[in-house]
């Protein structure tokens, strides 16, 4: 099998493992030497693209998909589980955030934080207590992904900036960190409320 042939196979996946090109090598018996060849030599003339160590996606499916938010969200849950989208990407996402944020995808997981820097952009995973890890939900556009709660990405940025700054926290800080509150319903006002005062010393004004 030709090595075009080899990786035209998953020209329309989102992703592929090395495991997955494994089962070709089987199916057709390539010695393993031509299989290493075969994956270092995509990856220097860019039919495929590493996303991070075993992880590839053909550049055909890349260039398609690359502007596409769903599938960008879909490697961030991919690249690391479990995990979900949130803090900065969320509250952009939702547009509760006034910043922009351009091609840093933010996540959580209750593993050790982690950074995979690929074509795309980067992709980090900042750890959460086991019981914090909750309040996403999974969410289609051309790709399912899974995000957090509108209020449940305001409550993971007020978590983590309390926890890096404890002085100086005042009632107005969601304004003070740009994050526009007026777009959440009342009952998600609610739910954050709650998650602020059961978890941190502060207290908001919503």
């Amino acid at each position: 099998m030709r090595r075009d042939t080899f990786f035209s196979l998953f020209i329309e996946y989102p992703y592929f493992t090395k495991d997955q090109l494994r089962l070709l090598v089987r199916k057709f018996s390539i010695p393993e030497s031509t299989f290493n060849s075969y994956i270092h030599k995509g990856l220097r003339d860019k039919l495929i693209i590493s996303l991070k160590k075993n992880y590839y996606v053909t550049r055909f499916f890349f260039e398609k998909h690359k502007t596409d938010i769903s599938y960008l969200f879909l490697l961030a849950n991919v690249l690391l589980k479990p995990s979900y989208i949130s803090l900065e990407t969320a509250l952009q996402y939702y547009g509760l955030f006034a910043e922009a944020v351009h091609y840093n995808y933010i996540s959580v997981t209750q593993k050790l934080p982690r950074l995979f820097t690929n074509r795309i952009g980067n992709y980090s995973y900042r750890n959460i207590n086991e019981k914090l890890f909750n309040g996403f939900t999974t969410l289609k556009g051309n790709f399912e992904f899974t995000i957090a709660l509108p209020h449940k990405a305001v409550f993971d940025y007020l978590y983590y900036y309390t926890k890096r700054f404890t002085k100086n926290v005042h009632p107005d800080l969601l304004e003070e960190l740009r994050i526009d509150a007026d777009v959440l319903s009342k009952n998600e006002k609610k739910s954050l409320k709650e998650l602020v005062a059961k978890y941190t010393s502060v207290k908001i004004r919503l």
